[in-house]
């Protein structure tokens, strides 16, 4: 087997990204992510989809219900 030398580390890349989001909303409350969430800018049309349906009314109640347990 031939190893190659690697030119991209992706773990890396989404560690330094997760940990920087991570620090943004650190401490922000439910309306206060959902408001830094719709400010982002997105490409990708699933991640749109995603966003948009966590501002569909009830969504909020369940994710503050799973986020007590």
């Amino acid at each position: 087997m031939i190893k190659v030398a690697k030119s991209f580390d992706a773990n890396a890349v989404m560690r330094s990204i997760r940990d920087k989001v991570s620090s943004e909303i650190e401490g922000l409350t439910l309306e206060q992510e959902k408001a830094w969430l719709s400010s982002q800018e997105l490409a990708d049309p699933y991640l749109k989809r995603l966003r948009d349906s966590l501002v569909q009314p009830g969504i909020a109640a369940l994710v503050t219900a799973s986020r007590s347990k």
